[in-house]
């Protein structure tokens, strides 16, 4: 009978060497406004998608109002709720937005630019 030669042991090379740890603290680079909206264009024009990038601009003064808003909550049956929430779901609108409506309808005073279908865009 052939005696066999015996392999060297693997574990050694099963475990993996400690990799060195990287430094991901990264400072935060100043990218020119013109570069982003041409980067922005750029990648557009690749996938044959529309890009618009909006101007920096400092907030407006419609958003600082926003801030002051009241919050106002009120109580109302579950089932009106339900049909706030259907029609709102429906329109894509928020609930909030269906009430400043129909109280604008009403004859109270509200501003078309506070009359928003989506409370986080804001524009003027």
């Amino acid at each position: 009978m052939s005696t066999k030669e015996a392999f060297p042991p693997i574990s050694d090379e099963i475990r993996s060497a400690p990799k060195p740890k990287l430094d991901v603290a990264l400072k935060p680079r100043a990218v020119p406004a013109e570069a982003i909206t041409d980067g922005a264009r750029l990648i557009g024009e690749k996938w044959g998608s529309s890009t618009q990038v909006l101007p920096e601009q400092p907030a407006s003064e419609l958003a600082q109002d926003r801030e002051k808003w009241p919050s106002v909550r009120f109580e109302c049956p579950p089932y009106l709720d339900r049909e706030l929430s259907l029609k709102a779901a429906g329109e894509g609108v928020t609930k909030t937005y269906l009430i400043l409506k129909a109280l604008a309808e009403a004859g109270f005073t509200l501003q078309d630019q506070d009359l928003n279908k989506d409370k986080r865009k804001y524009r003027r």
